[in-house]
């Protein structure tokens, strides 16, 4: 898949209402983890690694724009 294509299809998963929601939702939700008093060890531990990845997720959106950027710049 070539750079325009990457981009184009994380604009359209990045306008889809559906998408945004889960993404936030879960993101709370882990978050959510680490101020509740009762959360134990292994949850906090999971709701870190799982924030972690959603962060990875987003560099990853991100860094495929910019690649778009950079490509059009070139041009």
């Amino acid at each position: 898949m070539n750079v325009k294509d990457k981009a184009a299809g994380v604009r359209r998963l990045l306008q889809d209402e559906m998408f945004n929601y889960i993404f936030e939702s879960v993101k709370e939700e882990q978050g959510n983890i680490f101020f509740e008093p009762l959360s134990s060890i292994e949850e906090r531990e999971e709701a870190h690694t799982l924030i972690r990845a959603l962060s990875k997720i987003e560099n990853r959106i991100a860094q495929i724009l910019q690649d778009e950027a950079i490509f059009d710049k070139r041009q």
